[in-house]
């Protein structure tokens, strides 16, 4: 599998050029939230057309392979999604692997039916993408009609090498990482705790989704990742997590998990200071809606307020709630846009935290190539 992957350790001249970067990163997420609209600027939603899903199908699309966290969240909405749309559509799951999910963005963002029968459940990284690299994410994430999440997600660094086992082995070891893309969740996640911590890690990318990087790692052609969410563990890994067969040595949530061991660290205990915590807090926020699921851009308004009244009552449909303890969905939310006002009170905080000067856009398009190469 190591030749799906091309190596690409990046070489940055030191570590200030690697935390510029997430600085930037930073402040473009405060130009995307400062943007966004919420549900009090909709206009009233006309009533629906009687029976418009009767008889129809509608497409749920996600970024990942089968079997991937991801996918498994879209597998969870299709069983129960259309049981709350007047005239029950079926919904099917339509798998777009690619680019760390920014392909299947990309489509619901510019080439999937705004006719209200196409949905995407999208990586929240790839919001951010088109102000990190606009030549290759040539849309704006202001423009979706947000339905909503079903979950928030504590993510992990993880290991499948028994030379770390813990955080202090990780600091002592150089390692090499997988991730799907350059600019991919895991790739940026994995920059930033490089950064932050003063580790040495490399870089191989191109896997379809993480769970080939899953087992890229258990051939030992990679040592690890991070951006393994604490629900895929318990749901498929728990008997290996228990075993040995890897070792967790980090978690990246907004909180610590409670079902991990207390003394896995969080990465926002070992932050040095407030300006690194409020980079921290800027970059794995977006996790805090972990699953969220969109409409395309100019959907009309009365088939939105139809999915977004079907999402609401889906989550706390008893036949719903059951099934997601077969997933270990965390703290179903039925707005994405009520984490949003929080979002921007902590992008607010950290607007001091970007540093304008020439380096960190000389780094920053060293990165863009690299990614496109």
């Amino acid at each position: 599998m190591l030749n799906q992957g091309r190596e690409c350790q990046e070489h940055s001249a030191d570590q200030r050029a690697g935390r510029l970067v997430i600085a930037t990163v930073a402040t473009l997420m405060l130009a995307l939230c400062a943007g966004s609209s919420t549900g009090a600027n909709v206009a009233q939603a006309r009533t629906p057309t009687p029976g418009f899903y009767a008889g129809k199908t509608l497409r749920l699309v996600v970024g990942y392979p089968p079997g991937s966290s991801f996918d498994n969240y879209a597998r969870l909405a299709s069983r129960h999604l259309g049981r709350h749309i007047p005239g029950n559509p079926t919904v099917v799951v339509f798998n777009m692997p690619g680019a760390g999910g920014l392909t299947a963005t990309a489509y619901a963002a510019k080439a999937a039916p705004a006719d209200g029968l196409t949905l995407a459940l999208i990586n929240p990284t790839n919001t951010i993408e088109p102000l990190i690299n606009p030549e290759l994410a040539k849309f704006d994430a202001r423009e979706f009609k947000w339905i909503g999440s079903m979950n928030t997600e504590v993510s992990t660094c993880a290991f499948w090498t028994d030379k770390v086992k813990t955080l202090d082995d990780l600091k002592r070891v150089p390692v090499t990482v997988g991730a799907t893309g350059l600019l991919s969740g895991s790739a940026v996640a994995s920059k930033v705790v490089e950064n932050i911590l003063g580790l040495h890690m490399k870089f191989v990318v191109g896997y379809p989704g993480l769970n080939e990087v899953r087992l890229a790692a258990e051939n030992k052609e990679v040592d690890g990742f991070c951006g393994l969410q604490v629900s895929f563990i318990k749901t498929s890994l728990m008997d290996s997590y228990k075993s040995g067969g890897f070792h967790v040595v980090l978690q990246t949530g907004l909180e610590k998990h409670p079902d991990l061991p207390s003394d896995i660290p969080s990465i926002f205990d070992l932050a040095p200071d407030q300006a690194s915590r409020q980079i921290l807090s800027l970059i794995f926020a977006l996790w805090a809606y972990g699953a969220p699921i969109m409409a395309p851009p100019n959907t009309p308004e009365d088939r939105l307020a139809v999915l977004r009244r079907a999402f609401d009552e889906m989550v706390v449909d008893p036949l719903f709630v059951e099934d997601t303890k077969k997933c270990e969905a965390r703290k179903p939310a039925n707005e994405i846009r009520s984490y949003r006002t929080t979002g921007r009170r902590r992008l607010q905080h950290a607007e001091g935290c970007h540093q304008a000067d020439a380096g960190h856009s000389r780094h920053r398009d060293q990165v863009a190539r690299a990614h496109r190469n």
